[in-house]
């Protein structure tokens, strides 16, 4: 519930001083209680939520464990929750020079000298680690139980970073594992599986990014090699941007600025308003992501705009009729 210094500014009518309304929201994104919205709206983007109901293969992966599907949670929401509190970039959620990790995690990671179950805040190498995309939350939940599945991770960029999600694929196409008759690596046979030519124009936008994070097993533990096969991360995306491995690919998402930015506005605006967005509000998203962008893409800006931006202001007034029947005390708009 709003507390009493809101509702004396929403009372005296002050929260139409856009100073006023500004230093609110700051107050309110600086209160221990936005944890909540760290928790809800990154546990809603970023599919986190699903984390809890993932169950990886035990005989493949003997080293998942309730302690780290915990940690790998709580890493990714201290991460947003630090990107809240200093109001950093929203392009560091693509790629950071830091994250946390308590001694289950860092051991999952390979990072030395951390102990005990306390998180702290370290350094990475960019190379392999920095930003959601390389955090073994985000990764585990777009695996299989068995496996990798580039598929199920560039479809989750698509949809969760890009804002352009691939449309449903067509009936009666078998799932790659169900085709008996490819071989080879992972790689290989996903190639042959896009040769159904009714396949390969939505794979051939997923499966690039997915390679690119191919160095990333389903539990995202960082390797080198599948098996006895060598990772090829390297990939060409259908605008031609080419990458090879995690580093590179994450340096073309944050080339893609303009249209991330769109897209975390879009699902920022989605949560705020409890619905989906719609053509008509297109105009609000450009603004806000203009905002943003002319701000130096703090986060603290995203809020800002989403909460002064017309559908957030504004509901569609019920006809007189309507209003009167369900509210007969009170005057019409």
């Amino acid at each position: 519930m709003p507390d009493d210094e809101l509702l004396e500014a929403a009372a005296a009518q002050r929260l139409h001083d856009p100073a006023v309304w500004e230093a609110q929201v700051r107050r309110m994104l600086a209160d221990p209680r936005s944890q909540a919205l760290v928790e809800n709206f990154a546990g809603q983007w970023l599919q986190l939520r699903n984390l809890k109901t993932i169950n990886p293969d035990r005989k493949r992966f003997p080293d998942f464990d309730e302690a780290l599907r915990k940690a790998m949670q709580s890493e990714t929401e201290l991460f947003f929750a630090a990107l809240l509190r200093e109001d950093r970039s929203i392009l560091d959620l693509l790629d950071a020079d830091f994250t946390f990790v308590n001694a289950r995690l860092a051991k999952h990671y390979g990072i030395e000298g951390i102990e005990g179950d306390a998180f702290q805040r370290v350094a990475v190498d960019r190379n392999r680690r920095g930003g959601i995309l390389t955090q073994a939350s985000v990764l585990t939940v777009t695996s299989n139980p068995t496996r990798t599945s580039p598929v199920k991770r560039g479809k989750w960029v698509l949809e969760q970073i890009l804002n352009t999600p691939p449309p449903p694929p067509p009936p009666n196409v078998p799932e790659l594992d169900g085709e008996k008759q490819l071989t080879g690596t992972l790689r290989e046979r996903m190639q042959q599986h896009r040769e159904n030519v009714s396949c390969a124009a939505c794979h051939q936008r997923m499966d690039p990014i997915g390679f690119g994070l191919e160095n990333y097993g389903a539990i995202g533990a960082y390797r080198e090699q599948d098996g006895e096969a060598a990772i090829d991360a390297s990939g060409e995306l259908p605008d031609g941007s080419k990458f090879n491995g995690p580093a590179e690919l994450k340096q073309v998402f944050r080339a893609k600025s303009a249209e991330f930015r769109r897209a975390l506005t879009d699902k920022m605006l989605t949560y705020a308003l409890g619905r989906g967005t719609e053509p008509y509000d297109r105009p609000a998203v450009e603004q806000i992501a203009g905002a943003l962008e002319a701000d130096g893409d703090r986060f603290s800006r995203l809020i800002l705009a989403v909460t002064t931006s017309q559908p957030f202001q504004m509901r569609q007034a019920r006809p007189a009729a309507i209003a009167a029947q369900a509210d007969p005390g009170e005057p019409h708009p």
